[in-house]
């Protein structure tokens, strides 16, 4: 399978395989190469633990399918651990190969379950079949190419990859799948790997192991790849080449039907996209057709037509199948069906014309598909025309055997009347010349063309004579035994020669002499010869053979003696008057032409031809009418003859023209009426005589269908043609078979033959009737037609006659005729429906009693035993026949039978009745019998009425008593109807008939049920309402009727409910009853909520707001404040409850608590009512106008409503004060809040001026504040005028209110700030000068921010917060006043812990600093001052939520810093520090650092650099706080200092050093100048300099390192002095001053301590701080390390050495040193600081021993060498001797110290022990 190439290459790969298994590393790569696991985790893995692996995977796939259980043996067998493929044969490996390609082969349809996976893992770990067998294992997953699992497959496959699949190579470097695209290029470029993969395929189809992914896959490819060389113009024929092999293969597998099925999908692609030759596509046709099997077989087909759509046909030359092509095809069982699905597709035109072919071809028995396919498939004309030729080609071949004339005949006929075929085949014929009747001749049949045929030549073309010659069939004829051939006898003497005379014709000889001038055959005596021709021109025979009998008739007519009379002919010459061709219908009106030149004189004796035996012997013969000779010229001369021409050019003349002849109907002079009437009469009755005895049927036919076009006969047609009516009912199936052979559809001929019955004949409807009794299908049904047709001419008792058998046979279960279709087409009049319902009695009592439902019902049980069971019967089937009755009145528009209507009531009251006294079905009858009542009820007028014969209660039981939804809805709709004619009818039954409704039809969910309810309600309740309703009170009739309504609610269907109540309500008024409607549902929502009945009493909600949008504001709002007067009329107390609201609710059983609730929750329920999401946004579209068909009328009345509205919820309001009432009272202040939102802001501000106007009653006011508030918070906005209009034109009553209000109502004051506050926010910006005056001064004064209450002071203050930063500017004026207010107010929230009145001052503040900032520099330091205040310690605990004041402190600073400017901010700051510093408060002292560090941080460098001096004056006064605060800030100082250095160095980093340098040397000198006072406070200058200092060189390193030449003689004047006891050590200050050398020594880059000056400053006082001895701290060590490190030279080196050795000795055994130091000179550092001069004094000063001071000397040295390391080697031999005594020293710790730390550092550095230099 593999190519050459790819071989050659695998084993070159192989062989390197090989050999790279010697490697460990390589052969350790190969084994984590895994399907399964990362690498890291595959090295690890033994080949065991695969091995199980694997075989768990396999023993699955064996479950899936057993063929698995093979490789078992093989590949999975225990002795596979120990293959290697490295070390077999050859032999060997091809074996293993095998097998490998053989599970691969099996395993492809399953390669994406877990189980293969596991088992693939074992062939990829164990045979690496990725290195050794990579091209299947990619053929393997190349269907699954877009899955993932592909990509880890080409991950297993190891660089390069097999040659024909390097494409993929993009895809395994970047672990993607590969694109569709890319494998459609490669395949399309690539022909190797194209055959490669279709081979691979078709080795999978051969051996049955094909799948559907693998199909799929390859088809799927093998089309992108052929489109896509297509579009790269690739050679068609390379295109051919490279795909063809493979699909005639894959096409030949006949058991691999879903291979062959996806062969010939490509096969369709490739003829589509390429130019193939026919005998390529021939080969492809049989290759598909002759291979495909029952399974494949209708794609095949599919396949098979496309292909043969694309043969290249020449000149239109369609060619037939090839015969095994088309007998496969044959084979298909569904070939129709199969064939229709493909043609919904796509075109199949050419195969169907080559299969066509194909049939006339092979298959001569199938003709009818033939014109099936023509008629059904589209066809070009070319394509037909090819189909015709071939058609008409048979059929002219002489070699043609009978049956196949026959079954041509029949095409041919079907083809011709076609109006799309016939066209196609006169072309064929006329390109073929031939014509219509050569082939009539031909085929020996009747071609009937829809069309009349061009005229051609009536020459017979040459055909080939047949075996026996005319002249020998004439010899070989018998001679006939009959004297004519119009005999029923005769006709096989007839058929032999009529074959004989149709061969001579065909062979063009001399017939007549011939033949029918033949003594022997046709004696002259007899009349054979002509009653042969007029049989041969009226039967069923080729056009030439009809017009030659004719020519032959007119020759022999002329030889004969005029004293024969030929009258018998004339009726044949009628009926050839009829025919279809033209040609015959010229050569008749010839021969009557002829025949009328014999009667132009009357013969002396004149001989009748036929007229013993023209029928035969008999009475046939005998009962034949003659004309005289005088009527038998004036028909020839005076009417036939005369008119033949017309009868040439149109068939149906004739029969007009014969039943104009007879028609007695025809206006004529009474002088001459009695002439014609003879001549009529006489006509008719030689017409009817052949009809009745004529024993063709095509004469009957023909001349009947001439006498009935007659519209009235002089005698009754009945009458004379009653010998064939009864006949024919006899004998009819026999008669119809004598039809069927002369070629007259039966159906037609029975129409004709009841046309002879008239409305006149009596006896002629009874044969109509009995006729349909029959039960003969055509013969009913033609009867039936007739009785349609006259029906209405017919006198009364002749239309009850037929209505009633037609009744009995609609009746008649048996009865196979559809009488009831008859019935339905009559029109019956009043009196037949009165009788026939008059036949169906079902009872005998007096219908003027009235009807007793229930005194019947208890006497029914009796009634029925005493029925017999015939009566019952009888019973029965007059309740049938009465609901045929019924039916028929229902179809026959019964509003035209007006007087039937009392007659229906009584039948309703018998139904009734009988309903109640048996179980006999009468519900459909019931229901019918509606359906006739209601359109005479709707028709009728109130002056045609009869109240006595309307029985309105019948009506009501019918409704009570039915269990049908069906029929109680039909009479509630009968209800209406009477009640929309009469209403008084109806009046004092309708309740009973809601109460009715209630309880069932409006429960039922259809639309017939949905629409009697509307109509009940449209029609009767409006003449209930009109009778019943009174004034402007509430009607009791009217709420009875509601209740009805609303208790039925819960049964009402859904999507119902909102329909029927606004029916409801819209047909009583809305005005009337909405309210009242709302008012019941109203209570049953309280029911609902007082149940818990959540989901109900939502329901009600929405139900309530979906109602009210069907109707409009004016009438929702009127209907709510009657609502709310109901709700008012019910009282607290029983004693006084209103009879409305008893009437309407039944409350006089309700408690006080519940009427409570009852009132309550109508309440809640307004409140729905009026806050549906759209009535606020109707009501907005009247106020602004845009609302369709609105005037000033409607908007007053809606103002007018409203305010009623208001009014009865503030009467509410007004009248339940008392705390008992509370809930109640909330709820009415809800539902007002609810209604005023419904206002526009105009209309609302109108209503609320007045409401807030009402000063003796806060409360009211205090409600109209809030709502003012609201209103405008939601609804006002700064660009819309109306609302900033309007609220200017309250904001001066909002004051009054606040203003006039009693000092002690603190909410109302609130209140009004609030109302204020939200004004201002809206419109303060845009109208300033409404809110600078009075108003602001409300807001200052002691009933705004200065009142004592706190929560109306926070009001106030948020409102003057809103109104800064509305007006900004504006408030300058006031600014003096304002500002020293509300600071004065935040000094007392902050002493009195009023933590809100803080936060809103502080908002105050802030929009002020927002808004003004620059004028609010001279409030600064107040505010900043007041604002520190705040943060104290005190002030904390005095507010209950210290952190909400935080942060609207922390927003204020934020904002101050923001805006204020640097400078002015420092000044106040520093105004500020005093008093800060005084406080000694912690928290204060913090914020006011974080807030200088916050303005330096922010401030530019040159608003720093200009304050620098003063910012400096102001960090020594914060450094000198240690100072000011004595021992009560001791707690706090080290935090404040620290931060205060922070604070300080922000400064220093906006400087640069020539402004920074002088401030430093300032600050020295602040902390040392000798006027400071006590020591302590120097101490403390000093200590708070070196804390700084060290900070200082610590950030800024090297920049400053010679800034502390200007402290250097400070430092070392303090550091001599601790030693030498002039200063008293103080630990604190020695750890600062020694932190800033560290700083100082560790950042010098510049040699500064290096300078001799400086050093020689430094050294002897820092060395001596080892007399202290202070050991505890590292602090000195580090020092002296760093200052070795800075002064890095060897003498400088020595003399730290020496000075620490000196202080490692034993320094006790001197004298006192403080005697000699008294004695010594001055002027010498070296001799004051001689250790053993400061010893002593040290240790006292420090608190510590002489060990102290050695271990800190030890110490140190440890760390210089350890820092320096080798650098200090050179001091050791000065140490060597020290360290040998410090080793035998007395305290052990000096000795451990050295032994343990000193040493080994030394040790390490000098690389050898000490020992020998020690010893």
């Amino acid at each position: 399978m593999a190519s050459s190439l790819g071989r050659q290459l695998s084993l070159i790969k192989a062989n390197a395989v090989a050999v790279s298994t010697l490697d460990r590393k390589k052969r350790q790569k190969s084994h984590a190469v895994s399907l399964i696991y990362d690498p890291k985790e595959a090295v690890t893995q033994d080949l065991d633990n695969i091995y199980l692996v694997a075989l768990k995977g396999l023993q699955d796939l064996e479950s899936v399918d057993h063929r698995f259980r093979t490789f078992e043996r093989s590949l999975f067998s225990e002795t596979s651990i120990s293959i290697d493929r490295y070390v077999q044969t050859p032999e060997q490996n091809a074996a293993l190969d095998r097998a490998v390609e053989s599970f691969l082969a099996l395993l492809g349809p399953r390669v994406l379950l877990q189980p293969a996976i596991q088992a693939l893992e074992w062939l990829v770990r164990r045979f690496k079949i990725n290195e050794l067998n990579a091209e299947i294992f990619l053929l393997t997953f190349l269907p699954y190419y877009s899955h993932p699992i592909f990509s880890r497959v080409l991950d297993t496959i190891s660089l390069p990859l097999p040659p024909l699949f390097s494409f993929l190579s993009n895809s395994k470097t970047t672990a993607t799948t590969p694109p569709r695209n890319l494998l459609t290029r490669a395949l399309s470029r690539d022909a190797e790997l194209f055959s490669l993969i279709s081979e691979h395929i078709i080795t999978h189809i051969n051996a049955h192991r094909e799948y559907h992914a693998l199909l799929s896959f390859w088809t799927s490819a093998t089309i992108s790849a052929i489109l896509s060389m297509k579009e790269s113009k690739t050679f068609e024929e390379t295109i051919a080449e490279r795909t063809l092999p493979h699909l005639s293969t894959v096409i030949t597998a006949r058991k691999s039907p879903e291979a062959q099925t996806a062969a010939y999908m490509i096969v369709v692609v490739l003829v589509s996209q390429c130019r193939l030759g026919n005998d390529v596509l021939d080969a492809l046709a049989k290759g598909i057709a002759l291979n495909w099997t029952r399974k494949s077989s209708k794609t095949g087909l599919a396949a098979l037509t496309q292909t043969l759509q694309f043969y290249d046909l020449p000149d239109g030359k369609y060619v037939p199948l090839d015969n095994g092509v088309w007998k496969a095809i044959e084979k298909i069982e569904s070939l129709s069906q199969d064939l229709a699905e493909i043609k919904k597709k796509v075109k199949i035109d050419k195969f169907v014309v080559a299969y066509i072919l194909a049939i006339l071809e092979y298959d001569h028995s199938n003709f009818e598909l033939v014109f099936n396919l023509l008629a059904e498939q589209s066809l070009s004309v070319s394509q037909k025309s090819a189909v015709a030729h071939a058609v008409l080609k048979i059929a002219h071949s002489s070699d043609a055997s009978a049956e196949t004339q026959s079954a041509l005949g029949e095409i041919l006929n079907k083809c011709l009347e076609d109006s799309a075929l016939q066209d196609v085949f006169f072309d064929a014929m006329q390109q073929l010349n031939m014509d219509v009747d050569e082939m009539e001749l031909k085929l020996k049949t009747t071609l009937q063309p829809a069309k009349p045929v061009p005229h051609q030549d009536d020459t017979v073309s040459e055909i080939s004579p047949p075996k026996v010659t005319f002249e020998q069939r004439i010899s070989m004829a018998r001679k006939p035994q009959h004297t004519f051939f119009l005999a029923p006898t005769a006709t096989k003497e007839f058929e032999a020669l009529a074959e004989i005379y149709l061969q001579g014709l065909a062979e063009k000889k001399e017939v007549l002499s011939l033949l029918i001038k033949n003594e022997n055959l046709f004696p002259s005596e007899s009349g054979l010869a002509l009653s042969f021709l007029l049989r041969m021109w009226t039967g069923s025979y080729p056009v030439l053979a009809r017009v030659a009998a004719l020519h032959f008739f007119g020759t022999l007519v002329q030889n004969m003696s005029e004293t024969v009379d030929l009258q018998a002919t004339i009726i044949y010459l009628l009926v050839a008057l009829t025919d279809s061709s033209e040609k015959v219908r010229r050569a008749a009106a010839q021969c009557i032409t002829v025949l009328s030149f014999r009667y132009e004189n009357s013969p002396k004796s004149p001989q009748i031809w036929g007229l013993e035996s023209l029928y035969g012997a008999g009475s046939e013969t005998d009962q034949l009418k003659w004309l005289g000779y005088k009527d038998l010229r004036a028909l020839l001369k005076d009417h036939i003859g005369t008119r033949s021409e017309e009868a040439v050019l149109d068939r149906d003349y004739i029969k007009s023209l014969i039943g104009n002849l007879i028609d007695s109907s025809v206006a004529i002079s009474n002088e001459r009426r009695k002439k014609e009437i003879g001549f009529k009469t006489s006509v008719l009755a030689f017409l009817c005589s052949h009809i009745t005895g004529s024993p063709f049927f095509r004469i009957k036919y023909c001349i009947l269908s001439m006498v009935v076009a007659a519209k009235k006969t002089p005698i009754s047609l009945y009458v004379l043609c009653t010998p064939l009516l009864g006949a024919w009912i006899k004998r009819r199936n026999a008669l119809i078979e004598s039809l069927e052979r002369e070629r007259v559809p039966s159906a037609v001929f029975e129409r004709t033959i009841m046309k002879v019955v008239v409305g006149s004949d009596r006896d002629g409807a009874k044969f109509l009737e009995d006729s349909i009794r029959t039960d003969v299908p055509g013969l009913t049904y033609a009867a039936g037609a007739r009785i349609a047709e006259l029906f209405d001419n017919w006198k009364y008792d002749t239309q009850l006659s037929v209505v009633r058998t037609l009744v009995d046979l609609a009746l008649d279960n048996n009865a196979q005729f559809a009488a009831l279709e008859i019935l339905n087409q009559l029109s019956l009049s009043t009196e037949i429906f009165s009788a026939i319902m008059n036949d169906s009695k079902l009872g005998t009592q007096q219908r003027d009693e009235p009807q007793q439902p229930s005194k019947r019902r208890r006497r029914s049980s009796t009634s029925q035993h005493q029925q017999s069971g015939a009566a019952w019967q009888s019973i029965h089937s007059n309740l049938r026949r009465l609901t045929l009755t019924l039916d028929l009145l229902e179809r026959n528009q019964p509003q035209k039978h007006v007087p039937l209507l009392k007659q229906l009531f009584d039948i309703l009251g018998e139904l009734l009745l009988l309903k109640t006294d048996s179980s006999l079905p009468v519900q459909y009858t019931q229901q019918v019998l509606v359906d006739c009542m209601l359109p005479i009820i709707k028709t009728m007028d109130n002056s045609q009425l009869d109240s006595n014969s309307v029985r309105i209660d019948i009506i009501v039981s019918c409704i009570r008593s039915s269990t049908s939804p069906q029929v109680q809805n039909k009479f509630l709709l009968l209800v209406s109807a009477l009640a929309k004619l009469s209403p008084e009818l109806v009046l004092h039954s309708v309740m009973p008939i809601f109460t009715f409704m209630g309880a069932n039809t409006i429960r039922q969910d259809d639309e017939f049920s949905a629409h009697v309810i509307q109509q009940t309600i449209s029609q009767v309740i409006p003449a209930l309402a009109q009778s019943t309703n009174s004034g402007d009170g509430i009607a009791f009739g009217t709420v009875e009727l509601l209740l009805s309504f609303v208790n039925a609610f819960p049964h009402i269907p859904y999507h119902r409910r909102v329909k029927l109540f606004t029916t409801l309500v819209k047909t009583l008024g809305s005005h009337e009853s909405l309210y009242l409607v709302l008012r019941l549902l109203g209570k049953r929502h309280w029911d609902a909520v007082a149940r818990n009945k959540v989901s109900e009493a939502q329901g009600l909600e929405d139900f309530i707001e979906v109602l009210l949008r069907g109707f409009t504001v004016n009438e929702r709002i009127e209907a709510a404040r009657r609502y709310l007067s109901l709700v008012i009329d019910i009282a607290f107390d029983l004693s006084v409850a209103n009879e409305t609201s008893a009437y309407l609710d039944d409350v006089t059983g309700l408690t006080s608590e519940k009427l409570l609730s009852f009132k309550l929750d109508l309440l809640r329920f307004f409140r729905v009512m009026v806050s549906g999401p759209s009535l606020r946004s109707e009501i907005a579209e009247i106020f602004r106008g845009t609302a369709a068909a609105i005037s000033h009328s409607d908007i007053d009345a809606f103002q007018a409503s409203i305010s009623g509205c208001i009014e009865k919820l503030l009467s509410i309001i007004d009248t339940t004060s008392e705390e008992k009432y509370q809930e109640y009272q909330t709820e009415a202040y809800d539902s007002l809040d609810a209604v005023l939102n419904l206002l526009s802001i105009q209309d609302f501000v109108t209503v609320l001026e007045t409401l807030i106007s009402r000063l003796d009653d806060p409360p009211t006011v205090r409600r109209g504040l809030m709502l003012i508030r609201a209103k405008f918070e939601h609804d006002g906005t700064v660009n819309d005028n109306i609302a900033k209009n309007s609220g200017l034109k309250i904001l001066p009553s909002v004051g009054a209110a606040i203003s006039n209000a009693d000092i002690k109502d603190i909410e109302l004051m609130k209140l009004g700030l609030q109302a204020i506050e939200t004004l201002g926010s809206k419109f303060a910006a845009v109208e300033p000068d409404a809110f600078v005056g009075e108003i602001l001064e409300l807001v200052l004064d002691d009933r705004g921010i200065q009142c004592a209450d706190e929560n109306t002071a926070v009001s106030g203050l948020v409102c003057l917060s809103t109104l800064c930063t509305a007006l900004g500017a504006r408030l300058l004026g006031y600014l003096p006043r304002v500002v020293p207010i509300i600071l004065d107010i935040l000094k007392k929230a902050i002493t009195n812990g009023q933590e809100l009145v803080g936060i809103a001052v502080f908002a105050a503040i802030d929009s002020l600093i927002k808004r003004i900032p620059t004028f609010m520099g001279s409030y600064l330091t107040k505010i900043l001052g007041l604002v520190f205040l705040s943060a104290s310690t005190n002030a904390q605990h005095a507010f209950a939520e210290g952190q909400s004041i935080g942060d609207a402190r922390t927003v204020l600073l934020e904002n101050v810093i923001t805006k204020i400017q640097t400078k002015q901010l420092l000044a106040s700051l520093i105004l500020n520090w005093d008093d800060v510093i005084a406080r000694s408060d912690y928290a204060i002292i913090k914020l006011y650092l974080f807030t200088a560090t916050q303005v330096i941080e922010r401030g530019t460098r040159k608003a720093i650099m200009s304050d620098a001096s003063k910012l400096f004056d102001f960090l020594l006064c914060a450094f000198n706080s240690r100072n000011i605060l004595g021992e009560q800030g001791k707690a706090i100082i080290d935090n404040l200092e620290t931060e205060m250095i922070e604070t300080a160095m922000q400064v220093i980093l906006k400087l640069n050093d020539k402004v920074f340098r002088p401030l430093f040397v300032r600050a020295t000198k602040w902390a040392t100048e000798a006027a400071v006072g006590s020591l302590t406070e120097r101490r403390n200058r000093l200590l708070v300099i070196y804390k700084f200092s060290e900070r200082l060189f610590g950030s800024l390193k090297s920049i400053v390192t010679s800034y502390y030449g200007y402290i250097v003689e400070i430092t070392a004047d303090l550091l001599v002095g601790f030693v030498t006891g002039t200063t008293k050590f103080d630990r604190e200050l020695w750890d600062s001053v020694i932190g800033s050398l560290i700083a100082a020594f560790s950042n010098d880059q510049t040699e500064f301590w290096q300078a001799p000056v400086r050093f020689d400053k430094i050294a002897d006082s820092l060395l001596a701080q080892l007399a202290l001895g202070v050991h505890s701290s590292d602090l000195l060590q580090q020092a002296i390390v760093a200052f070795a490190v800075s002064c890095s030279s060897e003498d400088h080196y020595k003399r730290i050495n020496k000075s620490i050795l000196n202080y490692m000795r034993d320094l006790d055994d001197e004298d006192d040193i403080m005697a000699d130091l008294q004695d010594a000179k001055e002027d010498s550092d070296a001799v004051v600081l001689d250790p053993k001069r400061i010893a002593k004094t040290a240790r006292l000063n420090a608190d510590s021993t002489a060990s102290d001071v050695k271990i800190t000397a030890v110490k140190t040295l440890k760390a210089i060498y350890e820092r320096l390391g080798e650098e200090w080697l050179s001091m050791l031999p000065q140490l060597v001797p020290i360290v040998a005594e410090l080793l035998e020293d007395d305290d052990e710790n000096v000795e451990t110290e050295v032994k343990n730390d000193l040493v080994p550092v030394i040790e390490g550095i000098l690389g050898e022990s000490l020992d020998r230099y020690l010893s």
